[in-house]
């Protein structure tokens, strides 16, 4: 790692153990937010996406324990995250920085792989926007993930990382393993970085994503979408398609999350917006992949 690089975390690591100043998000512990999935329901600390801000329920089912047990299973109906389209998402609300990971498997109802395309599920960091189903507006959302699943090409696992800025989404979609696989989003200020690893293996940077977010509230957790063979190429309709739940249209995509684990990054760096422009190290365009994993950590 260069000097520079590491100094800087070193230094912005220590500050970490100090008061957060006035005007800077907090450091507190976030393990409160963790869940294992060793009950028997869903735990109250979840929000629901739809029922949050009224839009109707895409999920043709949720369990904890009944199909796997210790885990939460999700099986969404036809679906997205992307662009002004909205899909299940269960999300708990964090303010400030942070590093969480879950633990999750993307399937068929008998297979590895889901049976279609674009069926994918992970972890997404939104920003709320203030709006529900009654105000909606176009043009809103703002967000992050990573997801594993199958995406453009049938049979063919992968990870998919996307961000959208102001409903304009931009997407990578890499090659990956199939089962369980751990997923990772982590937050330092402007920065947000994507990560994975295979069962044993070692953590690779799957994306990262620069923005000038103002706001150090976001909604984090995980999210869930499929889509249908059945259901013809249309024209883009918001507003029709997230109030319209398709339960005859027949799909191939199961979650399974093992756990979801939350906590502060290592690095710590000034959320003042001259820092965050200027001195923010993790910001540096041509940072290899080993001197971001060294700087986040294991």
């Amino acid at each position: 790692m260069r000097p520079f690089l590491l100094a800087t975390l070193m230094i912005s690591t220590a500050a970490t153990a100090q008061p957060h100043p006035p005007g800077q998000p907090p450091r507190t512990d976030l393990s409160r937010h963790d869940d294992e999935f060793s009950g028997a329901a869903l735990d109250a600390k979840w929000t629901r996406f739809d029922q949050r801000y009224g839009w109707p329920d895409k999920l043709k089912r949720l369990d904890v324990g009944a199909t796997v047990p210790g885990a939460l299973h999700l099986q969404p109906y036809h679906g997205a995250w992307v662009r002004d389209l909205n899909a299940p998402f269960l999300f708990q609300t964090i303010d400030g920085d942070f590093d969480v990971r879950a633990r999750v498997r993307v399937r068929g109802a008998s297979g590895a792989i889901p049976g279609g395309t674009w069926s994918l599920g992970g972890l997404m960091a939104r920003t709320p926007n203030g709006l529900d189903a009654a105000s909606w507006e176009p043009r809103r959302e703002n967000w992050h993930f990573v997801t594993t699943g199958a995406g453009l090409e049938r049979g063919v696992p992968v990870t998919e990382t996307k961000g959208t800025y102001n409903s304009f989404s931009s997407l990578k979609l890499r090659p990956f393993r199939s089962g369980w696989v751990e997923l990772r989003l982590v937050r330092v200020g402007m920065t947000l970085f994507a990560l994975a690893r295979e069962e044993g293996g070692a953590w690779r940077v799957r994306d990262r994503f620069y923005r000038m977010e103002p706001n150090p509230v976001m909604q984090v957790g995980l999210i869930a979408y499929t889509t249908s063979d059945a259901v013809p190429p249309q024209r883009e309709d918001p507003v029709r398609e997230n109030k319209t739940v398709l339960a005859d249209a027949p799909v191939d995509m199961l979650m399974d999350v093992d756990w979801i684990r939350f906590r502060r990054p290592a690095p710590a760096i000034d959320w003042k917006w001259q820092t965050q422009v200027r001195e923010h190290p993790l910001a540096d365009p041509n940072l290899s992949e080993a001197e971001i994993l060294a700087a986040l950590g294991s």
